[in-house]
C-alpha cells in the first residue's frame, strides 16, 4: 500500500484536500481485495481507540467504498455509508464527508438486490434521494467544493443511467440554491441536467446564470442556443448559436462547435473550420455553412440548423450507445469513429426521418431495421440496413439485408434457397421490386443479392458522407416551370442589376388547395424563389403569398398560371422555385442548377433569352404572350420575343432561326436542322426589342428545340439562344 494511505489529515485545508484526493487516486489502483481488507481491519482497530477522529472515518469510508467497487458486495457500501455518516456528524462542515456519503448512497440505490427500493422511493426515503441530498450538502458545506456536484452531474450525463440523472438533478438544484450556485460550473451542469430531464425553461435559466456568474461565453451561448431549439424557440436559438460562435475563444467552446458540426460536415469542411483564424471568422463561416443548406431546399434562414438540433435531441433519446466499447464482425463494414450514437443515429443526424421503416421480429433473427429515403430527383433512393448482434442497443450498418443473418448464411444464400432469406426480404417488400423478387423466388437469388449489396454499398457511402433535409409534401403540386432572362426595367435598372429573371409556372387545377367564398373560389399559394451561386451562397430571394380568385372552381384539364420576377446582376447561378399551400401540406420544389445571366446594359453586344410564347395561352408579360405549359397544338404558331443590346441605332444584326426535333439530326432527318427564318434588321439603339411569329403548320407532334442565332456582322460576334417545347395533337 502507498504510504499516503496512512497519512493522517488534521484539518481540511486545500493542501489536505489534495492529500485526500491522492488517497482516493491511490485506492483506484488497488485490485488486491485481500490486502485492502487487511488495511481496513488495521484501520478499524485504530478507530476503536479514536472514535471521534473524523479523518479516520473518512479513510475507512473510502476503503470500504473501494472494496464495494471491487466485489460488488452491498455490505461494503453499507459500511462506507456508515463511516461517512459518522464523519459528517463529527464534522458537518467537511464537504468530503458528505461527498463520500453521496457516493455510497448512490451505489446502494443502484445495487441489484435492492428489490424494495421502489417502496422506499414512494416514501421519499430512498438511497438515491439521500445521495442527492448528500452531494448538495457537500457543495453547501463549502462552495469551493462544488466539483462534487459537477462530477456527479457529468458522470450522470455520460453514463446515461436514469437513476443517476435523477440524483444529479436533485443535487444540482439544491446546490444551485445554496452559495455553491455562485460557481459558474454548477450552473452549467445544472442546465445540462435540466435539459436532459426535459426541463427546457429551467435549463435556459441555468445557462443564463452560468453566463452571469462569469462562465465561458462561447459555451454558455451555445448551450442557450441548443436549449432554445429544444424549447421550439428557433429565432432565439439562431441568435444565441451565432453569438456564441463569435465569442468562442477557449479550446472547450471551439471543440463543442466543431463537435456539432462534425455530425454532418465532410473532411474538407472540418479542415476549413480548423483553419479559421479568429471567432469572428468562425461565426461568419458557420452562418454561411448553415445558410447554404437552407438554400438547397429553399428554406427560411436558420431552418436547417433548427432541424439539426431537433435530430440531435431525438438521436440522444433514441440512438445513444449504452456502452462506448463497440465490437464489429466481418459483415459490419462501416466503422464509425465516434462512440455517442449507434449507426442509426449517424444516418438520422445526416438525413432525418426516413420515408419508410421495416423490421422483422422473429426467433433466431437478430434485431434488425431497414430505412429508406426517397430521392425522386436523381432516382437513387437510399436504403440502409441495420443489425444489433452482441448489444441489443447497438445497431450497425450492413451492406446487404442478407447480412442480418450473419456472414456465413449471407454467403450461402446466393447459391441456395433459404426460407429465412425469403421471409426477411418479404418484410421489406415496400422498399422496391428487388425485395419482392427475392421474397417470392423459388431459386437461389444470387443475382438479386449481389444487386442488393451493391445498392447497400452505394447507400452507405453516400449516406455517411452527405446530409439532406428534403422537403416532403402530402400531395405534390406537379408544377410545370420555365424561365427566361431579359433586360430589367424601372427599379432593377436603377439598382444597377440590369437584368431580370422571370419564372413562369403552371399548376394543374386538380392539385390546387382552394377555399370557397361568397365571391367564388380562392386559391392561396406561397411562393419562394431563391437564387444562389454555384456554392449555394444566396444571391437573391423573393417570398410572396398570392391569392388567386375564380368565380367558378378550376377543373382539369385547366391550369393556374403565373409569373415571378427577380432582378439579378450578371453571373452564373442556380435557383430553387418553391410553391406550397399556406400550411405546406401541398407543394412542389423545382431546382435549376445552371442559369447564365449576361450583362444586358447596352455596353457591348449581347442578347437576352428567347421567349417562345403562344397567343391565347392566358398569360401575358408586357404585351408579350407566354406559354406556361410549353405546349403548342399541331398547326399553331409560336411567338418569339428577344432583346438585342449594344448596337448603334441603324446598325444591322443578322438572325437565323432553326427548329430541330429532339432525338433526330434534323426536322426531316437531315444532318442539320433547316432554317425556318433568316433575316437582317436594323437595331433601334442600345436596346432592340424583337418580336417574330413562327408558323408550325408542317411540324408533327413531338419534342422540339428552337435555336436562335443572332450575329453582329461588324464585330463578327454571334450569340446562340435555345428553348425547348412540345407540339401536341389537337
Amino acid at each position: 500500500m502507498p504510504v499516503l494511505l496512512f497519512t493522517l489529515l488534521v484539518l481540511q485545508s486545500p493542501a489536505e484536500r489534495a492529500d485526500i484526493e491522492r488517497l482516493r487516486d491511490s485506492l483506484t489502483t488497488v485490485r488486491d481485495t485481500v490486502a485492502l481488507a487487511r488495511l481496513e481491519t488495521a484501520t478499524i482497530e485504530i478507530a476503536k481507540q479514536r472514535r471521534d477522529d473524523a479523518l479516520l472515518h473518512l479513510r475507512l469510508g473510502f476503503i470500504a467504498y473501494r472494496l464495494g467497487e471491487l466485489t460488488d458486495a452491498k455490505p461494503h457500501y453499507d459500511a462506507a455509508a456508515g463511516e461517512f455518516e459518522w464523519a459528517s456528524e463529527l464534522q458537518p462542515g467537511w464537504p468530503y464527508a458528505w461527498y463520500g456519503l453521496g457516493l455510497s448512497e448512490l451505489a446502494l440505490g443502484e445495487h441489484g438486490i435492492m428489490a424494495i427500493e421502489n417502496i422506499r422511493q414512494m416514501l421519499g426515503k430512498d438511497f438515491l434521494s439521500k445521495a442527492a441530498h448528500a452531494f448538495a450538502r457537500a457543495a453547501e458545506a463549502d462552495p469551493s467544493f462544488a466539483s462534487a456536484v459537477v462530477d456527479l452531474a457529468n458522470t450522470a450525463l455520460t453514463q446515461r443511467i436514469r437513476p443517476r440523472l435523477e440524483v444529479a438533478l436533485s443535487a444540482v438544484r439544491m446546490a444551485a440554491s445554496s452559495p455553491a450556485g455562485r460557481h459558474a460550473e454548477v450552473q452549467l451542469v445544472r442546465g445540462r441536467v435540466e435539459r436532459e430531464a426535459g426541463e427546457s425553461d429551467s435549463a435556459l435559466a441555468a445557462f443564463r446564470e452560468y453566463l452571469t456568474a462569469g462562465g465561458d461565453s462561447g459555451i454558455g451561448l451555445l448551450e442557450l442556443g441548443r436549449t432554445a431549439y429544444l424549447a421550439r424557440q428557433p429565432g432565439q436559438g439562431w441568435v444565441a448559436y451565432l453569438a456564441g460562435a463569435r465569442a468562442a475563444t477557449s479550446e472547450q467552446a471551439i471543440a463543442l462547435y466543431r463537435g456539432d458540426l462534425g455530425w454532418i460536415a465532410d473532411s474538407a469542411d472540418l479542415k476549413a473550420f480548423d483553419a479559421l483564424p479568429d471567432p469572428a471568422a468562425r461565426g461568419a463561416w458557420l452562418e454561411a455553412f448553415w445558410a447554404r443548406r437552407d438554400v438547397r431546399e429553399a428554406r427560411e434562414p436558420g431552418e436547417r440548423l433548427a432541424e439539426h438540433y431537433r435530430r440531435w435531441f431525438h438521436a440522444r433519446r433514441s440512438f445513444r450507445l449504452v456502452s462506448r466499447h463497440r465490437h464489429y464482425d466481418i459483415t459490419e463494414r462501416y466503422r464509425s469513429a465516434q462512440a455517442e450514437f449507434d449507426d442509426r443515429g449517424v444516418i438520422y443526424l445526416r438525413h432525418g426521418e426516413p420515408d419508410r421503416r421495416a423490421r422483422l421480429a422473429q426467433v433466431g433473427v437478430e434485431p434488425n431495421e431497414s430505412w429508406m429515403y426517397d430521392r425522386p430527383g436523381d432516382g437513387a433512393d437510399l436504403i440502409f440496413h441495420f443489425v444489433a448482434r452482441d448489444d441489443a442497443s447497438d445497431f450497425k450498418l450492413v451492406e446487404s439485408l442478407a447480412d442480418v443473418l450473419g456472414f456465413s448464411r449471407a454467403v450461402r444464400a446466393g447459391s441456395t434457397v433459404d426460407p429465412s432469406i425469403a421471409e426477411l426480404y418479404t418484410s421489406r417488400i415496400e422498399f422496391g421490386a428487388l425485395y419482392g423478387r427475392v421474397g417470392r423466388s423459388m431459386r437461389a437469388p444470387g443475382r438479386e443479392l449481389a444487386e442488393d449489396r451493391e445498392r447497400g454499398q452505394r447507400s452507405i457511402t453516400t449516406g455517411t458522407t452527405s446530409d439532406s433535409y428534403a422537403r416532403r409534401f402530402e400531395e405534390p403540386l406537379e408544377a410545370v416551370v420555365s424561365d427566361f432572362v431579359v433586360g430589367g426595367t424601372g427599379d432593377s435598372v436603377a439598382r444597377g442589376s440590369g437584368q431580370t429573371l422571370h419564372v413562369v409556372f403552371a399548376i394543374p387545377a386538380g392539385r390546387l388547395p382552394s377555399a370557397r367564398t361568397a365571391e367564388g373560389t380562392r386559391y392561396p399559394l406561397r411562393f419562394r424563389l431563391v437564387v444562389s451561386d454555384a456554392a449555394d451562397r444566396p444571391v437573391a430571394t423573393l417570398d410572396t403569398l398570392r391569392v388567386f380568385a375564380s368565380r367558378e372552381p378550376l377543373r382539369a384539364p385547366a391550369y393556374l398560371t403565373g409569373r415571378l420576377a427577380l432582378p439579378l446582376s450578371a453571373g452564373r447561378y442556380r435557383y430553387r422555385f418553391l410553391v406550397t399551400s399556406p400550411d405546406e401540406s401541398t407543394g412542389d420544389l423545382v431546382i435549376r442548377d445552371s442559369l447564365a445571366v449576361d450583362a444586358l446594359d447596352g455596353g457591348r453586344f449581347a442578347v437576352s433569352d428567347v421567349v417562345v410564347g403562344r397567343e391565347g395561352s392566358g398569360l401575358v408579360w408586357n404585351t408579350v404572350p407566354l406559354n406556361p405549359l410549353q405546349r403548342y397544338p399541331e398547326g399553331s404558331a409560336a411567338e418569339l420575343y428577344y432583346e438585342v443590346y449594344g448596337l448603334a441605332a441603324g446598325a444591322t444584326y443578322h438572325t437565323v432561326v432553326r427548329l430541330e426535333r429532339e432525338g433526330r439530326r434534323g426536322l426531316f432527318g437531315g444532318r442539320r436542322a433547316p432554317v425556318l427564318l433568316e433575316f437582317d434588321a436594323p437595331a433601334d439603339g442600345p436596346r432592340t426589342q424583337v418580336r417574330r411569329g413562327i408558323a408550325l403548320r408542317d411540324v408533327s407532334p413531338g419534342n422540339y428545340r428552337l435555336t436562335v442565332v443572332i450575329s453582329d456582322p461588324a464585330s463578327g460576334t454571334s450569340v446562340t439562344r435555345a428553348q425547348r417545347f412540345q407540339v401536341v395533337s389537337r
